[in-house]
């Protein structure tokens, strides 16, 4: 009997030490990519003079492990009745500078937006960007601070997301049911697809590990998110996008979803990841500059100036696709929530 009990032990204990370590190894290999910092060169920076009615109060707020993230709130310079506020969530891989020709765009339509820098980016705290569930949380933390904010108290909320952000816009939805609308741009479905394409076999560890570090964040089955969600959600989604492949986006569930009237998936052609620039024009660009047979071996502030004159283009926004934007937040606004 001894010996059985013995035994037993010891094949619990094997068992035991056979899955810590590909949940170890997951572990290594989640903190490996999302490890570092992601810091936009000053050269790369939207300068705020560029955008003449744009104005900005500095806002920080504390996220889930006590970092400190930068925010903004964005107004426009003559306009002191907003209709709403639209907080944008940057993601993982930029800081809110970027998106500032979008955030311009906004206030030009009468909104308040509110914008930050995720944990690890830019002008927040973080020794690094921790994953793409820790942009949920971030978005988490700022919804509380908008609502908790007297300032916007009766406006309607709302959200926009791309890429990473994209993929929070949604998740979030978990946890707060009252946001009026969401714009989700070019994001993916589930926050382990960029690792599990190179080690599947690890999925399901990856997935613990992310339970393990981010609790009822990781808890989010973001089919079922947009099956009972209370908010009108716009989905973007361009077949062609280079950086998160349409397979990955939330568009495979649209044959799921089709029943349900709150949601709107509109897919492009030939509009990459960005979907709202003007992709001619910066695709046009980008081939006059790589015709030069040795732009490999330029001097690098000579590649930085090539980058510059790429990166001010991306300030011409699709006029179109921008007003869509603005038409459904305008479409779907409400005053009080459901």
């Amino acid at each position: 009997m001894k010996r059985m009990k013995r035994g037993a032990i010891w094949i619990f204990l094997g068992c035991l030490f056979l899955m810590g370590i590909p949940l170890m190894i997951s572990g290594v290999l989640y903190e490996q990519q999302y490890g570092g910092r992601n810091e936009t060169p000053t050269n790369l920076k939207y300068d705020l003079s560029l955008f003449p009615h744009l104005e900005r109060t500095p806002v920080s707020f504390k996220s889930n492990e006590g970092q400190l993230l930068a925010g903004y709130v964005y107004t426009h310079r003559m306009d002191e009745t907003p209709r709403g506020v639209i907080i944008v969530s940057s993601g993982i891989e930029t800081g809110h500078n970027a998106y500032l020709p979008e955030i311009n765009y906004m206030i030009e339509n009468g909104f308040t937006v509110f914008a930050y820098d995720g944990t690890g980016n830019d002008e927040s705290e973080g020794k690094s960007t921790g994953g793409y569930l820790q942009a949920v949380v971030d978005l988490d933390y700022a919804i509380h601070l908008i609502k908790d904010d007297e300032q916007f108290e009766g406006l309607p909320i709302m959200l926009y997301g791309h890429g990473s952000g994209g993929y929070a816009v949604v998740s979030v939805l978990n946890n707060h049911r009252d946001i009026t609308a969401v714009v989700e741009r070019s994001g993916f479905s589930t926050s382990i697809d960029e690792l599990t394409n190179r080690v599947g076999i690890l999925k399901p560890y990856f997935k613990m590990y992310e339970y393990l570090k981010y609790g009822k964040y990781a808890e989010a089955d973001n089919l079922n998110v947009l099956m009972e969600t209370n908010s009108y959600v716009l989905l973007l989604h361009s077949e062609d996008d280079p950086v998160i492949q349409y397979g990955q986006s939330f568009f495979k569930y649209e044959s799921l979803l089709t029943a349900n009237p709150r949601l709107i998936f509109k897919r492009y052609q030939n509009r990459g990841h960005e979907i709202v620039l003007n992709e001619q024009l910066v695709q046009t660009l980008q081939a006059q500059i790589e015709e030069y047979p040795s732009l490999v071996h330029l001097p690098q502030s000579v590649k930085r100036m090539y980058q510059q004159v790429v990166y001010e283009a991306k300030k011409q926004l699709d006029p179109v696709i921008m007003q869509q934007i603005i038409d459904f937040y305008n479409k779907y606004m409400h005053t009080e929530y459901e």
